[in-house]
Parts: C-alpha cells; structure tokens; sequence
C-alpha cells in the first residue's frame, strides 16, 4: 500500500493545475514542489525528463519499510502497478494519456532514508499500453493486489511491544492484526472507545492518496477492523468501521 500510492502520487501531482499541458512543463512544475512527502513513510524527491524517459525518484522511510523485501519483490510489486492501470481515471488518465502519446517510458527508483539502498521498477510505454487497454482489474483482485505488497512488509514494529503482524481478509472484513505487549493491551482495552475514535480521526487526516489506497477496501464490499492480541495472556480485542462508515471517512 504504502509503495504503490506514491507511484499513484506522482501521476496525481504531475497533472495538479496543468492536466493538457506539456510533459516536461509538468515535470518543471513537480519538481518545484519537491520533495513532498506523498504518504507517511514515502517523499517524492525529484523527477527528469530526457525526451524519451521520465523517472521518478522516491525516498522511502526504512526504519519502518523493508527496503530488501521490497527489491526480492520487484515483479510483483510491477504486476501491481499494471493492474491499477487497467481502468484509470481523472489525472491520473490525463497523465497516461500524455506518457502514450509521447511513447515515454516511466522509471520509479526508490533509495532508502537511511541505508542508502535503492531499486527501480521500469514501464515501458507498450506495458503501459497493455494494462490501459486491457479488462479493468475487479475491486477483489485490486485489494487482494494491496494485501500482498502490504504483507511483503510485514512483521512491520510500529513501537517497542507494538507490532502489525499481518493485514488480511476475515469473511467480510479486513483486519489489521497486531501484536502488543500487555500493558499496551491493558491500556487499550481500557480505553477502546477512544482509541476507536483516535483511529477514526487518523483515517480522516491521512493523504489523499493513502485514502485511494483504503478505499479499496469498501469497494471491494468489505468492513475494515483492527484486532489486537496480547501473546503473553491470549487476550485479544478489536473494532471495525463498517465498509459505509469507511467511505464516509475516506470522502
């Protein structure tokens, strides 16, 4: 999820206020804007154009994001990324249109906030080509898509005794699913209302382009929960934002 948004991101941002104008305008203009972080863990820093290929650079969080997990990945991390431009729309359209018109190829290159590491996914126009012409992807096959790369980051420590196991459908949910320590279970449980509410007040505050990414989840007619075990006692607690609550959240 967290990967995939920003290549999203960075068609979004190349056609804000400019959707018919040139490419290498558009990038003139994104990279006056940069850097900009486009989801928590993810800054798009820079991108060039040499005629023939734009490519994007990322800068991704490391101390939370699997940089080797994500590079052992690539394929289908690419597979992804095709799959949701099988039936794309607004910018994000305008934008392709323009990348077939000039027959460009698109290069994302990701390096690591810290390690230093780095990989790149390649699109070559007649791959784009393909996925824009093919059959829209379903809802189900694209959140099952976001489920994999979510996963590929998984066991992922959000804080000492805090940690998100796996994200994975229940029947008519999709759960978040982590592991705590039991005093962070005690204090949740004690006050899970709130936390409710805390979590609602996030989903409603994070970016636009992390929201195109859960709202895959109501589209795909799913609720989304979040359940939280305490290894050490077997305890476990959850909630869940029905799939119409969630869309009115990720308006």
């Amino acid at each position: 999820m967290a990967i995939i948004a920003p290549v999203l991101a960075f068609a979004l941002f190349l056609l804000t206020g400019c959707a018919k104008n040139k490419l290498q305008r558009a990038i003139d203009e994104l990279n006056a804007k940069c850097p900009q972080r486009v989801t928590t863990f993810v800054r798009i820093m820079e991108s060039s154009y040499d005629g023939e290929k734009v490519i994007a650079r990322f800068e991704l969080d490391d101390r939370l994001m699997k940089m080797d997990a994500l590079k052992e990945n690539k394929e289908m991390m690419k597979k992804i990324l095709l799959a949701s431009y099988s039936n794309p729309q607004g910018d994000v359209k305008d934008f392709f249109d323009i990348v077939l018109s000039t027959n460009t190829t698109v290069e994302y290159v990701y390096e690591g906030l810290l390690s230093g590491e780095r990989f790149s996914l390649t699109i070559t126009p007649e791959e784009l080509r393909q996925a824009y012409d093919g059959n829209a992807t379903s809802p189900d096959e694209l959140l099952d898509f976001m489920l994999q790369i979510v996963n590929v980051q998984t066991p992922m420590v959000i804080a000492d005794g805090f940690v998100m196991t796996t994200m994975r459908k229940e029947g008519d949910c999709v759960y978040y699913i982590y592991e705590i320590s039991e005093p962070i279970y005690a204090s949740i449980a004690a006050n899970i209302d709130n936390v409710k509410a805390d979590t609602r007040m996030n989903l409603e505050n994070i970016s636009e382009i992390e929201k195109a990414d859960l709202r895959k989840i109501p589209a795909a007619d799913k609720d989304l929960g979040y359940r939280y075990t305490c290894p050490e006692t077997g305890d476990s607690i959850e909630f869940r934002f029905t799939k119409s609550q969630l869309a009115d959240i990720l308006r």
